[in-house]
């Protein structure tokens, strides 16, 4: 048997993404964004943003793309310990869609996907993945939390609003979850109850070995980390910057973090309308004005959520070409192993 028919048995199935909940969680997204614009001046902000300093402005997307790339060495690093198929390049490409994915379905399931497509493309177990997603997850979660804290209290102390408090205690729950799975896997794997089924015991073995990389990555996989979230940031300060503030350091950290945090929402893809909404009224505390405000949520969500959206969809158009399996090739391959079997 060769190594597509190895991978591509009966237990390949993709993760069930598109259904009633996709749908319903599409239209209440679309439902409340359009009653976020009803409440914008399209004209005074249209002018903003034909009159802004296009430089800043692409500087500003160029650094927030530049991170798929080094999320996606980040993850190899995280996995070097396993056999891995595939090269850096392609697993950018993964990052990159699945995040795509995210954009469209609720409820992080982009993350259960992503597991997918690390198994479809680089022959490892999907348990493996989603610990490694996991433990990710965790780095990032108290990086945003534990940055959002101060910059939030340095500029807010005296006058915290209730909407930033939420966020905040809502990162906070992401960041403990995350690192209390870890811990419950890591007591788990060392000590299974002989009854639970000889399956889940692999899967939970599984998990733990893709949660907890090699030391000798742990410092590229902080040093990438760093880098992720000091262009992140970055983003923010050029894009605010090509409509003429400048921000001092703590209230771009302050305007990157907190709309990171309420991505997470999870009703809505990626926490569409809610990360709207947030990035508002945090440019509003930051002290700039309604008008500047609403141009700057509005482009950014047209160059972070729309544009990916889009790229995305045309990576999935060419994905034969750069080499990316997503779901259809696989269905497809494993008929004609059947059949040629």
């Amino acid at each position: 048997m060769d190594d597509d028919s190895k991978q591509l048995d009966g237990t390949e199935k993709p993760p069930r993404l598109w259904g009633r909940h996709t749908v319903l969680s599409g239209l209440v997204t679309l439902a409340f964004l359009a009653f976020l614009a009803g409440y914008l001046d399209w004209e005074n902000i249209w002018r903003e943003v034909l009159e802004c300093n296009k430089f800043f402005v692409l500087l500003g997307a160029a650094c927030h793309y530049a991170t798929y790339p080094l999320r996606g060495l980040r993850w190899r690093h995280s996995l070097a310990h396993l056999p891995i198929q595939g090269g850096a390049s392609k697993f950018g490409q993964v990052v990159f869609f699945y995040n795509f994915v995210d954009n469209v379905v609720p409820a992080k399931l982009g993350d259960i996907y992503a597991a997918h497509m690390a198994r479809i493309n680089f022959g490892i177990r999907r348990s493996e993945a989603i610990g490694s997603i996991v433990f990710l997850r965790m780095i990032d979660a108290w990086i945003v939390l534990l940055l959002s804290l101060p910059a939030s209290w340095a500029l807010l102390s005296d006058r915290l609003p209730d909407s930033v408090v939420w966020v905040l205690v809502g990162g906070g729950v992401i960041a403990s979850a995350c690192t209390l799975i870890m811990l419950a896997f890591l007591v788990l794997a060392r000590s299974l109850p002989r009854w639970i089924p000889e399956k889940i015991m692999e899967m939970i073995q599984a998990f733990r070995k893709g949660m907890w990389p090699r030391g000798r990555h742990l410092l590229p996989i902080m040093g990438f980390t760093g880098m992720i979230w000091i262009l992140e940031t970055l983003w923010i300060y050029f894009l605010v910057a090509g409509f003429g503030i400048f921000l001092p350091p703590v209230q771009a950290v302050f305007l990157t973090m907190l709309p990171l945090l309420a991505s997470a929402f999870p009703l809505t893809p990626s926490g569409a309308g809610v990360v709207e909404l947030t990035l508002f009224n945090c440019l509003r505390v930051a002290g700039i004005a309604a008008l500047p405000a609403g141009s700057i949520t509005l482009l950014n969500r047209l160059i972070d959520y729309w544009l990916h959206i889009a790229l995305g969809i045309v990576v999935w158009l060419f994905r034969r070409r750069l080499g990316l399996r997503t779901w259809e090739e696989v269905a497809g391959l494993r008929s004609a192993l059947r059949v040629t079997s």
